[in-house]
């Protein structure tokens, strides 16, 4: 049987790293053998069997789909007890899915502690973990915001210090901490090799549907035991109805427990109308500005994005005016913004995304007394999308037929 042996746990005092041993036949499913994270808090009072959790979260999903064993010296008494229950979770998720694998471990060791501190909340500044900060803010949740698309090394990033400055002027705004973890979690497994290897049934990929929350919890275990905090909250991306194959959901994440903390799904019973009204509600009772951070892999919000306008015209339905009170800056005004981005980017609004756009030109219609930006919804209320969409793709094709039937005869 196939296998993965995690070697010794090396804490620098707010580094960990991991030298893996992996059987040659699963060697080429890894980018690289060597996994670290790096902390803004110290991890020398972290114990081996609760520093191993990030690099353990990651291989366990894998070594289901690739039916071998993880070897462990020391893993926590509580963590490894949920470890079955976590594999039921992504069995409910993926039926069709054989998903073998097992985790052996040398040592179980108990880590339980009284807590002091209640929360941590994984922390982006989107809308869905702003809702969720919002929600608990009267717990002084510790802001933990995860960075792990590094590969050998740690090198100069601007978006890690923008989403660092953002995070860190949000939590001294609101007398709360905020901690930091940069890694290569992201990059080590080969996720386009394991996606066509072991999930070509089902339509998600590894990142998306085996990884990514697995990797952020796993990396917020190491700061959660240094803050001896109760509870760690992940924000919903989904809502309770939608049926989408992805890795953070209730029944999995909430398996997830180490030492005395455990994992709640937060805002599952909230569509994302729903969590853009709990924000602006909050701004027009206190006052105060929230700014949204929801421009993925970007140092700010370029305001030009399918994602960007999504969040700007969810804002605009629930009243909200001034979008620079929100974190979104551009020349003009919305409906003209709003027009440009028709223009030019219409394309991005396939059937996946444009249901979206729907939920909320009706939310617009709904609350249109109350909205500042009535021209929008005046001008969006009889647009044609799938018309629309059908132009762009007609002038696009015209316009680049001989250089597209070029690429695929040279490709062919």
């Amino acid at each position: 049987m196939e296998s993965i042996i995690i070697g010794e746990i090396k804490n620098s005092g707010n580094r960990i790293d991991v030298d893996l041993t992996v059987s040659d036949g699963l060697k080429k499913y890894f980018n690289n053998t060597h996994f670290f994270a790096e902390y803004s808090c110290d991890t020398s009072d972290v114990p081996d069997s609760v520093a191993v959790m990030p690099v353990l979260l990651n291989l366990l999903p894998f070594s289901w789909l690739a039916d071998c064993i993880v070897w462990a010296t020391e893993v926590d008494s509580v963590f490894y007890d949920a470890v079955m229950r976590l594999k039921n979770g992504f069995r409910e998720l993926y039926p069709d899915l054989k998903l073998g694998g097992t985790l052996i471990a040398a040592k179980r060791i108990d880590n339980r502690y009284e807590p002091q501190r209640e929360a941590m909340a994984l922390f982006t500044g989107g809308i869905d973990a702003t809702t969720t900060f919002l929600r608990i803010k009267d717990k002084k949740p510790i802001l933990f915001n995860t960075n792990g698309w590094y590969q050998d090394e740690i090198k100069q990033d601007d978006v890690y210090d923008a989403d660092k400055a953002d995070i860190t002027e949000i939590a001294v705004k609101n007398g709360v901490e905020a901690c930091f973890v940069r890694s290569d979690f992201a990059t080590f497994i080969s996720g386009g090799l394991v996606g066509k290897t072991f999930l070509k049934k089902t339509k998600t990929t590894w990142w998306f549907g085996f990884q990514h929350s697995m990797a952020f919890l796993g990396c917020a275990a190491v700061a959660g035991y240094h803050y001896k905090v109760k509870s760690i909250y992940i924000a919903s991306s989904y809502t309770m109805g939608q049926q989408f194959l992805c890795v953070s959901d209730p029944r999995t994440d909430s398996e997830i427990k180490c030492a005395s903390m455990d994992v709640i799904h937060d805002g599952y019973e909230l569509s994302r109308q729903n969590k853009v009204r709990a924000i602006t509600g909050y701004c027009k009772e206190t006052g105060r500005s929230v700014r949204l951070r929801v421009c993925s892999f970007n140092d700010h919000n370029c305001c030009m994005c399918e994602k960007c306008f999504r969040s700007m015209l969810a804002i605009a339905a629930e009243g909200g005016g001034d979008m620079k009170e929100y974190g979104f800056t551009f020349d003009g005004t919305l409906l003209s913004q709003l027009k440009k981005f028709l223009q030019e980017h219409i394309v991005d609004l396939d059937g996946a995304h444009v249901v979206y756009w729907y939920d909320i030109i009706a939310r617009m219609k709904e609350n249109y007394e109350n909205m500042k930006h009535k021209e929008v919804y005046d001008f969006l209320k009889n647009f044609d999308f799938e018309k629309e969409r059908k132009r762009y793709l007609f002038r696009y094709y015209r316009k680049n037929f001989f250089r597209i039937i070029k690429r695929k005869l040279f490709h062919n």
